[in-house]
């Protein structure tokens, strides 16, 4: 029972997960060693991993080293099978001892807790103890009564204080004069509790019922400003007429052992990269908020945060980069959010706020927005300056019937839409939202399916040369050849372009099914003139674009200069836009014509114009169709006359756009005027019967 698989968290490989546990025992095992206090670490098969010098001079454990089964020196079996369930299901366990020594007996109070990984897996038991002699023998002198030294003993305290409820008299057992200095009120208990905790002692207080104990932890109401932490117990013991007779409280500073636990806990929930609390003690916290919410009807708000295009921070800047914006994040998200919400990192770049006692939306949109105004400063890191952004889906629970639980997905629904809609955004979650997300989700399945069976092909629109009247070319356009919908074109699966994973998969499809169409036309002797391929953001990510092109065009036999490569305005002007010019230049160089599509509707400026080594400019075919758009279509053609560049118009639909475009000087066009896209078996008739 004492040995325990480690189950990989689905997120993380095998081998990071014990490389995670590896360097988590080691640190505890380094603070169990410097301990200042009497303690132990057991590891996940029951054997002694190390001891703290205290432990070693009282002799705890005579004759136990590291390495053996720490159950040999437990007295019984109870004892063993704490020891089992600590170590099984987190239990924790705490029990009193005698031990004889030179100058008589000692009590001793030992106490187990569970050592857990960031996934909960639990990988060791930490073992302290405290003699507890004195206060034994003090509190046998100081009580009155058997059953208040078994109380004390239980509870290992320092201070009795007793009120008979009848005639106010107050008994204190003087074991400790300096809490009872801050122990003593007039009329109500809560005067002696720090202003912060009060409200949560007063909560406990209202659910306490007669006859039973109850137990509080709390700062103490200092006017010296000294930090005290206490715990007490207190019971109301009733009298033969069933009411209560007295309240009896014992008292023990843990003011040392909060600062000790804080250690441990500092090292078992919180990131060490940001110093936020990490994801165990996000979801202690976070059954906190449901606890709440059930019991007082408490609203709570729940946002996800990730950091837009983070992988490629990583690979452009350097990992450096991206602990220093992850660190920048961290101090960001502190000042947005109140010091009592949680602000926790869950890994990587994802982020995690709870907010609690919220009264309704408003409670949550405001620092959202404060977390979007301080993410538009940039950052600084070696002499570079750049700048962050996030997406951002909240969620909220204020209804008593609803699961609490179902906040976590709805934030990721959110979260979900953000990305989906451009990124550097906030999303609110509207239930709206969840069936357009299976929708997508099946989608996106279907198209992994398609891709599986061969199901994308490519069709050819001509491009046509205005001077020669002949044909230029041919952009390939994506196809899905449905098996029960038929041919559908690209607006019925654009979501799939939006998936990285699915874009790169897709822009492989149609540069392969390319190349090899454009070999059987050169093997059959067709003058095709020009192939145009568009390239997704994703297929410029891996940095070896370049070269794979390249690769694919010599193993397929096809000359560079009878491929054209449209990239858009937002992939150029995109997070990684030092890799798309270093990528395009060498295209450029080895014969590989470049394409800026869809020119003008995005951001590009004259000088990335100048900067990128850009051969066509093709205007988008919504200012070719709309006459209002005239002075746009005139001005881009001229523009690109004057910077060298070919210009070719989109969507040219009737003669009436052509003889506009003829007279403007556009140099090419394509559209349904000439043929809408065909299957590539229609393309040499199409060029062999052209004529202009």
């Amino acid at each position: 029972m004492l040995s325990m698989a480690l189950k990989p968290a689905p997120s993380m490989a095998a081998d990071d997960i014990h490389a995670q546990l590896r360097l988590r025992m080691a640190s505890f095992e380094a603070f169990v060693a410097h301990a200042p206090f009497a303690a132990a670490l057991i590891d996940r098969s029951g054997r002694l991993v190390a001891l703290s010098a205290e432990w070693r001079d009282e002799n705890l454990t005579p004759n136990l080293h590291p390495g053996e089964p720490f159950s040999r020196c437990l007295m019984n079996r109870e004892d063993v099978e704490s020891l089992e369930r600590c170590l099984a299901t987190g239990e924790p366990f705490s029990r009193y001892r005698a031990q004889a020594g030179h100058d008589g007996q000692r009590i001793w109070r030992s106490e187990f807790a569970a050592c857990r990984s960031d996934e909960g897996v639990i990988f060791a038991v930490i073992v302290t103890a405290r003699d507890v002699t004195g206060y034994a023998q003090t509190a046998l002198r100081a009580e009155r009564n058997e059953q208040r030294l078994k109380l004390a003993l239980e509870l290992d305290d320092l201070m009795v204080r007793e009120i008979d409820l009848k005639t106010g008299e107050v008994y204190v057992s003087g074991t400790c004069l300096e809490l009872e200095k801050w122990c003593l009120f007039d009329r109500d208990p809560l005067e002696i509790v720090h202003e912060d905790d009060r409200e949560r002692m007063a909560q406990i207080m209202r659910a306490r019922r007669d006859g039973e104990a109850a137990v509080f932890e709390f700062r103490l109401n200092r006017d010296d400003g000294v930090e005290t932490w206490v715990r007490s117990v207190g019971k109301r013991f009733l009298g033969a007429d069933g009411k209560p007779e007295r309240l009896v409280n014992l008292f023990k500073d843990i003011t040392d052992r909060r600062r000790q636990t804080e250690a441990v806990e500092n090292l078992a929930f919180r990131d060490p990269l940001t110093g936020l609390p990490n994801r165990a003690y996000f979801q202690r916290k976070f059954q906190e908020a449901v606890d709440a919410s059930e019991m007082v009807g408490e609203i709570f708000g729940l946002i996800m945060i990730d950091v837009d295009h983070f992988k490629d921070i990583n690979d452009t800047l350097g990992h450096d980069a991206g602990d220093a914006l992850l660190r920048r994040l961290a101090d960001v998200l502190r000042h947005a959010f109140r010091s009592g919400d949680t602000v926790a990192r869950l890994g990587g770049d994802e982020f995690a706020v709870i907010l609690r006692g919220l009264h309704g939306e408003g409670d949550m949109l405001r620092p959202i927005k404060s977390l979007q105004d301080l993410l538009r400063q940039p950052i600084q890191h070696g002499g570079r300056s750049f700048s962050v952004s996030a997406s951002i889906g909240a969620a909220l629970h204020g209804d008593p019937d609803a699961d609490p639980h179902h906040i976590f997905k709805n934030a990721d629904i959110a979260l979900y839409r953000a990305k989906d809609e451009g990124r550097n955004r906030s999303i609110l979650f509207d239930p709206s939202m969840r069936s357009a997300l299976e929708q997508r989700l099946e989608l996106l399945r279907d198209v992994r399916a398609a891709i599986e069976a061969d199901e994308f092909i490519l069709y050819y629109q001509p491009v046509i040369d205005l001077e020669s009247g002949s044909v230029a070319g041919f952009e390939a356009l994506m196809r899905w050849a449905h098996p029960e919908q038929g041919v559908l074109t690209p607006d019925r699966f654009m979501a799939a372009f939006e998936d990285q994973d699915l874009s790169l998969k897709l822009g492989e499809v149609a540069f392969e099914t390319a190349l090899k169409q454009m070999r059987a036309w050169l093997d059959a002797g067709i003058e095709f003139g020009r192939v145009a391929v568009n390239i997704s953001a994703a297929q410029f990510r891996s940095g070896r674009l370049a070269e794979e092109v390249q690769e694919r065009l010599a193993r397929w036999n096809v000359p560079c200069d009878r491929l054209t490569i449209e990239v858009t305005e937002t992939v150029y002007m995109g997070w990684a836009s030092d890799v798309v010019s270093d990528t395009v230049r060498k295209l450029h160089a080895a014969g590989v014509m470049i394409a800026l599509d869809d020119f003008g509707t995005g951001y590009a400026s004259l000088a990335n114009l100048r900067q990128f080594p850009i051969d066509r400019l093709k205007i988008d075919k919504g200012f070719v169709q709309n006459a209002e758009d005239a002075a746009i279509v005139k001005a881009v053609i001229t523009l690109g006359s004057s910077m060298g560049m070919k210009v070719v118009a989109e969507g040219v639909e009737d003669r009436e756009q052509l003889e506009a475009l003829a007279a403007y000087g556009c140099d090419q066009v394509q559209g349904y005027h000439f043929s809408r896209p065909m299957p590539p078996e229609k393309v040499p008739g199409f060029v062999g019967g052209f004529a202009g």
